[in-house]
């Protein structure tokens, strides 16, 4: 048979959860935090990329020479830092670049 908790077993249990939860959020909040900055740092760096292939290109809207430049990024880039270099993803980083070209207009601090 179990014994009903006595007042103070109650309030101490109450006091643990309310401390718990403060604790974890502190790291939901942290983890909200990291994702905001990273989030940010990842739209910047494509903006900045797609400015700097266009920058490359003389600002042509489609060269031989682009298609070659994006072809030859998206070999590297993938050896070194891995997937989400495609060619289809640089074009879309100079798209983004195109669209927005001043980055205070897409991403906000």
């Amino acid at each position: 048979m179990r014994m009903a908790k006595s007042k103070e077993q109650k309030a101490v249990v109450k006091t643990e959860s309310a401390f718990y939860a403060q604790v974890r959020d502190v790291f939901v909040q942290a983890r909200q935090f990291v994702h905001r900055t990273a989030n940010f740092a990842m739209v910047k760096a494509y903006w900045l990329v797609g400015k700097m292939i266009v920058e490359k290109q003389g600002g042509e809207a489609k060269a031989a020479y682009g298609d070659r430049l994006i072809d030859e990024l998206s070999v590297r880039l993938t050896q070194d830092l891995g997937v989400g270099f495609t060619r289809v993803n640089l074009f879309y980083m100079r798209r983004f670049y195109l669209a927005f070209q001043n980055v205070h207009t897409c991403v906000n601090n």
